[in-house]
């Protein structure tokens, strides 16, 4: 009897387990797609950080890092910006692509980093539009600070003419949003 019982037991178990197999959910995770307010936020992030460096005059060092943080990480906003900008497009493609920058290896063991080739002046398409020249303008300021960096001894004028390019920066960045209708 307690064998019976057993079974019937493990008998109603095994049919409390239902072998229906339960719709998947698909773990598929969905890239937020990041908008171009998104993208021009991250940029006057970045570009506020080289402006604070300038006024705590940072070392040259760190001027370079932090300009050319803001150079690399601007080539997506260039690129989403084709869309609202279609007459700048060869501008803004020349753009993205002179934020990509060629690193090279070192073959001196000693210096056992990359080597990163910036041109800091880019040869760029005539603008065909005054919003050409805004957009040209978020390039072109950096990495004028990036070369006033690039000094070994940074004087008090050249930290001042670097803070004048950076706000020159934001003057542009305003314009751009306007025009694009980025509020």
């Amino acid at each position: 009897m307690k064998h019976l019982m057993f079974c019937v037991f493990v008998l109603l178990m095994l049919s409390a387990c239902d072998d229906k197999p339960e719709p998947e959910q698909t773990n598929v995770q969905q890239i937020p797609e990041v908008t171009l307010k998104q993208q021009f936020d991250s940029y006057k992030g970045l570009a506020w950080q080289v402006v604070e460096a300038l006024q705590n005059q940072s070392t040259a060092q760190q001027l370079q890092d932090l300009t050319l943080k803001l150079i690399t990480s601007s080539t997506g906003l260039f690129l989403n910006l084709k869309a609202q900008l279609p007459e700048c497009e060869a501008s803004l493609q020349a753009m993205a692509d002179a934020t990509e920058f060629q690193q090279q290896q070192s073959d001196d063991t000693e210096a056992l980093k990359n080597v990163i080739t910036i041109n800091v002046e880019p040869e760029l398409p005539e603008f065909a539009a005054p919003s050409c020249y805004h957009a040209q303008k978020l390039l072109l300021n950096p990495l004028a600070v990036y070369k006033f960096a690039q000094q070994a001894d940074l004087a008090q004028s050249d930290y001042q003419k670097a803070k004048l390019k950076m706000t020159d920066n934001f003057a542009r960045i305003k314009q751009l949003e306007l025009i694009t209708a980025i509020e």
